[in-house]
């Protein structure tokens, strides 16, 4: 059995399965209601979604224009990544 794979620009699906099953499987023992569960999970899955799409961003760029000349992006989407973090965990208290 033979599989054709297409070439995307974006992660693929089986990349976004790797990455979200980490945050599924944390919510599957979680003490609380449904709708604050689901809640945390959609927060969680567009954090991790976003930090995927700025890390394959920050690696097209340096791939096309040189690791010089992307070193703004990159700290700038790492301050992003570090701002849902925070803001996430800020959440996660109330």
């Amino acid at each position: 059995m033979t599989f054709a794979f297409k070439k995307y620009s974006r992660p693929s699906l089986m990349t976004a399965a790797l990455i979200l099953s980490p945050v599924l499987l944390q919510h599957a023992s979680a003490a609380e209601t449904v709708k604050e569960s689901t809640k945390e999970m959609g927060r969680d899955v567009s954090k991790t979604a976003k930090k995927g799409a700025r890390s394959l961003e920050d690696k097209t760029c340096e791939m096309v224009n040189g690791k010089m000349e992307c070193a703004a992006k990159r700290v700038k989407h790492s301050a992003k990544n570090t701002v849902d973090e925070v803001k996430d965990k800020a959440d996660d208290k109330h």
